[in-house]
């Protein structure tokens, strides 16, 4: 996923969880958090936006007898 893409769908003041290594590479300060499966959830229910696409490329398959 691009960053274009995440900054249409996220809130300005949305909460993203990042690896400890890319925030002390970048010297963010940042709120201490213990990473697991278990306690890696949505602070507020997350509301999702589905529409339907036009399909941006047509392929077109020829089928051969081998």
């Amino acid at each position: 996923m691009n960053l274009r893409e995440l900054n249409r769908v996220l809130k300005e003041d949305a909460v993203v969880v990042i690896s400890r290594r890319y925030a002390e590479t970048l010297n963010l300060e940042v709120e201490q958090f213990q990473a697991s499966t278990k306690n890696i959830k949505a602070k507020e229910p997350i509301d999702f936006k589905s529409e339907e696409l036009e399909p941006m490329v047509q392929v077109q398959v020829e089928e051969e007898n081998w």
